[in-house]
């Protein structure tokens, strides 16, 4: 018999998701992890203890996808009803598999997810958690927020249709009890209602500023200041005919202009890291620039604050309200705040300021403690999904 303290994340959110699932646990609850085998590997927190479903290696051949499918099918209805509630971590599949087999023979409509429909005839609690803009909002919607201009500084501006948000929003309305996080506005006049809560969440011991760092991960010495600016800059969604979501040319043009005048700064760029690797290069940075358009921090502060490193962002003036009136412990942010335009003004602030690096670190990783602390966000999650 299901026991009503289990809970399946389905595609983990980077570290989040594990960070939960063992604080579940150790409050007594059945807790796993599923990771479909499209899931980036270099994002993988970690490899072991989780739920994957068989692979068969990729092929052209039509009967071995077919044969693949067929037994992904199978395995995760093995899997899904053992547990109460499954936490979503970005949209559901929209019209994939045996979704739009049936949708093209008319059998079902759009808005129809096998899976899900499955789910819910097993009594299964669904939760969404919003992995981004698309999954937010329409694009219509986002044009109208203050400053920024996201969608048209955006990569993946081709792949991204509104009409196919539709049917995901119309999936979300239909199948999902709530969506979860909501520390930035979002208008969400497609989706559902959003429980506000200290969403992300990091081992604090993990991240931490006295993070011991082994020496494969050692960076050469250095009398430069370490600026760090995580950013795909090659062939990517995140980069497209010169759209840039995080505005790195900025940030590396301004770095490159405080070189040029003999400030001791330099361009730190990490690629290809594994997403458990990344703090023990982060630790080594002095400066982290998360980004400077789309208006709000993704896991790049969460880990930066977590490490007590100085953060530089935009933050949309609309989500910056939202978050302080929804949390009122707070009356300010410890982000650095910068735009397209500012972000010279702001890193040379920094780097000529070596008491303001040190207060702007410390007051990040005093936030990381109050916000991001996985032990008491746990508990706040068990109230939100019992």
């Amino acid at each position: 018999m299901r026991s009503k303290r289990s809970v399946l994340f389905v595609r983990p959110d980077y570290h989040c998701s594990f960070f939960y699932r063992d604080e579940l646990r150790k409050n007594g609850w059945k807790a796993d992890i599923y990771v479909p085998n499209i899931y980036p590997e270099y994002l993988l927190y970690s490899s072991s203890d989780i739920l994957r479903s068989p692979k068969i290696k990729n092929s052209k051949n039509s009967i071995l996808r077919l044969i693949n499918i067929i037994i992904n099918f199978f395995w995760w209805h093995t899997i899904f009803w053992r547990y109460s509630t499954h936490i979503y971590y970005g949209r559901p599949p929209v019209l994939q598999g045996i979704d739009k087999f049936l949708s093209l023979l008319k059998i079902f409509r759009k808005d129809f997810v096998w899976e899900l429909s499955i789910s819910k005839l097993f009594n299964i609690n669904l939760i969404y958690i919003p992995s981004g803009c698309r999954d937010n909002d329409l694009k219509k919607t986002w044009s109208t927020f203050d400053s920024g201009n996201v969608c048209n500084n955006c990569g993946y501006y081709n792949q991204c249709d509104d009409l196919i948000n539709e049917i995901s929003f119309k999936i979300i309305r239909k199948y999902f009890s709530f969506s979860m996080g909501g520390d930035s506005e979002a208008k969400s006049s497609s989706q559902i209602e959003c429980k506000i809560n200290k969403y992300k969440s990091i081992d604090l011991d993990l991240w931490s500023p006295n993070l011991e760092i082994p020496e494969e991960y050692l960076l050469p010495k250095t009398k430069n200041l370490r600026i760090l600016h995580s950013a795909f800059l090659d062939k990517s969604d995140r980069n497209w005919k010169g759209r840039n979501i995080k505005g790195s040319p900025y940030i590396i043009e301004a770095i490159k202009r405080l070189k040029e005048e003999g400030h001791s700064v330099e361009y730190f760029f990490i690629n290809n890291k594994k997403s458990n690797e990344m703090r023990f290069y982060q630790a080594q940075a002095d400066i982290v620039v998360e980004q400077l358009i789309y208006g709000w921090w993704g896991s790049t502060f969460v880990e930066a604050s977590a490490l007590g490193k100085p953060v530089v962002c935009y933050l949309r003036p609309s989500f910056k309200n939202f978050f302080l009136n929804n949390f009122s412990e707070y009356r300010n942010l410890p982000i650095l705040e910068a735009d397209t335009k500012s972000i010279y003004d702001v890193l040379k602030r920094l780097v000529v300021d070596s008491d303001l690096r040190t207060k702007s670190g410390i007051e990040s990783r005093v936030f990381a403690e109050q916000h991001f602390d996985s032990e008491k966000n746990a508990q706040s999650l068990i109230k939100l999904i019992s």
